[in-house]
């Protein structure tokens, strides 16, 4: 996994070409595990609660169908806002999501799914540059900026799509799905993570195991380490629950704290 030794400044957007690629593979990986599903295999609950598998999938089809029309994507969230006034805006556009294909079988879910993969990608490698900048919601984005379509499309919708991989895989006990693209992925994560933790100083963080590398969050300030299981960390920024701790190298229990309590989109 590639090194980052500078805190960016401000997030940035993957380009639509490696996009792109990037949903080829990762969709590619989740739409096998679909095929590897049997019977009761769907009804097994995730990590996202009150998602089973079938939920999941109805879910991430969704996604791509808000990929690939930005009136489908913005009318889900104004669906959502009223039928589900209750939830937050995203988790109302997402119970949209696994409403609009409640009557599907699971094997036309998992049929449609692999179908949309190339539509996809091609729909996100033309995306106009002029509408990448408009506004879904004014708050989700790193340190409360806006969300913008061109972020939304190229970075969240994919890690998302990546990131469920790994529920279905832990939900059902097979393999998780290998992509190819995993370091661009975690990259997007690991740059969203320095971001969020802002100009400060902050310590250089090391990554083991399935997922490994090094990156620097905040600004080198005294010499400060913290290690952590990559796979993990990257489940504990999305929200869901670790199965390990942060731990500190040479950093102070403050800087431990404060990776452990960051959040980002996905």
């Amino acid at each position: 996994m590639k090194n980052v030794h500078d805190s960016p400044t401000s997030f940035h957007y993957t380009d639509r070409q490696s996009a792109a690629a990037g949903y080829v593979a990762v969709m590619t990986g989740v739409a096998d595990l679909f095929d590897t599903f049997e019977g009761q295999d769907w009804e097994r609950p995730t990590d996202c609660a009150g998602w089973n598998v079938r939920d999941m999938a109805s879910h991430l089809l969704g996604a791509q169908e808000d990929l690939m029309s930005v009136p489908g994507v913005l009318g889900r969230r104004w669906t959502g806002r009223r039928r589900y006034p209750g939830l937050s805006l995203l988790d109302a556009a997402n119970q949209v999501q696994i409403d609009s294909h409640a009557s599907e079988s699971t094997a036309e879910l998992a049929r449609s799914y692999r179908a949309n993969i190339p539509k996809v990608a091609r729909y996100v490698s033309r995306f106009p540059r002029m509408l990448s900048g408009i506004s879904v919601d004014k708050t989700m984005a790193p340190r409360n900026s806006p969300l913008r379509l061109g972020y939304l499309y190229n970075v969240i919708y994919l890690r998302d799509a990546w990131m469920h991989g790994i529920d279905l895989a832990r939900a059902t006990g097979v393999p998780r799905p290998a992509c190819g693209v995993e370091a661009m992925v975690v990259g997007q994560i690991m740059d969203d993570a320095a971001y969020q933790w802002g100009a400060e100083a902050g310590p250089e963080v090391v990554l083991s195991g399935e997922i490994s590398g090094t990156w620097q969050l905040g600004r080198p300030g005294q010499p400060a380490r913290v290690t952590a299981a990559g796979l993990d960390l990257c489940r504990r920024l999305s929200g869901r629950r670790p199965e390990t701790e942060v731990m500190a190298l040479s950093a102070n229990p403050a800087d431990v704290d404060k990776l452990a309590g960051l959040r980002i989109l996905f």
